[in-house]
């Protein structure tokens, strides 16, 4: 039973549902933020590069300033090596998509995770695919396959390999599920990603040209900062704050806001809008994911 007084449970709450709130904004920005570099010529993977290296960079500061670097040796070794999938993975098949197939499309067809997950469940924890999930899994499939038809927001359309990038960043997203319900019980998100960020960026970095010393303070520089503070370290920050005050399940649900914030933003800054078929498929998919909530 909890001991708080019903001003401070109430202040807790409201304190979780604003750090949620910002985590989704800040997450929704990274395809139009990202926007910005690519329109400068910068290739998706230094993109990438950017926003693991300096969200890294926050993380080891913050774990330095609070003492959360401290971990077994051991650890250290799994989470480094998960910075190839969790981070060169998600980072790089995300801003492939987002070149090609648009910042909306990409945000929206992230969150099919929900089918990822369900295996990863049924693989590693031993869970059932019950009629839910089946159902759950069902409408993420419809939704995306109604969203690439629709042709995205993009002027010229999606590309097949943007459609594909973006789905694959919807399974390197999954990844996250089943790694944070083993290692996030024990160690703290900056310990977590002052580990697997940097590694990322390293693993990125015999792919990178590093185009963006040629290119505008304004346009590229700002964008990319932007894009490691706000989306590499204040996004997974809040959410850490966030999933201390609520229930999974209260975070799970606001969540699904952040494929809205995403379009709102790349309509607004690059005028990307979805035509009618792509927001149906948009609906299915944030349905499959509340749908999928333990608890629903």
């Amino acid at each position: 039973m909890s001991t708080l007084l019903p001003q401070q449970q109430l202040k807790t709450r409201l304190t979780g549902y604003l750090m949620l709130l910002l985590a989704v904004t800040c997450w929704g920005l990274i395809g139009p933020l990202a926007r910005f570099g690519l329109a400068e010529g910068l290739k998706p993977m230094e993109v990438a590069f950017w926003r693991a290296f300096l969200g890294g960079i926050f993380f080891i500061c913050q774990a330095l300033l609070t003492g959360q670097w401290h971990l077994d040796p051991r650890h250290r070794i799994i989470f480094i090596l998960f910075g190839i999938p969790g981070v060169v993975g998600l980072f790089y098949s995300y801003q492939l998509g987002v070149q090609q197939a648009g910042a909306a499309m990409t945000s929206v067809l992230q969150y099919t995770s929900p089918v990822w997950v369900a295996l990863w469940a049924r693989l590693f924890f031993g869970e059932s695919i019950t009629w839910i999930k089946a159902l759950s899994i069902a409408l993420a499939v419809s939704g995306a396959a109604f969203v690439s038809l629709s042709g995205g927001g993009l002027a010229a359309g999606a590309t097949a390999t943007g459609i594909i990038a973006a789905l694959a960043a919807g399974f390197f997203f999954s990844l996250h599920f089943w790694f944070g319900k083993k290692y996030l019980r024990n160690v703290s998100p900056a310990t977590l990603y002052m580990h697997i960020l940097p590694a990322g960026a390293l693993f990125m970095l015999p792919f990178i040209d590093f185009e963006i010393q040629t290119k505008s303070m304004l346009n590229a520089w700002l964008p990319m900062l932007a894009l490691g503070f706000l989306t590499g370290w204040a996004g997974y920050w809040a959410y850490g704050e966030g999933l201390k005050r609520l229930a999974v399940t209260r975070v799970a649900v606001l969540t699904t806001i952040e494929p809205f914030i995403a379009a709102f933003f790349a309509f607004i800054w690059w005028g990307e809008l979805f035509p009618p078929l792509g927001w149906i498929g948009a609906g299915l998919v944030v349905s499959a994911v509340l749908l999928s909530i333990p608890g629903k």
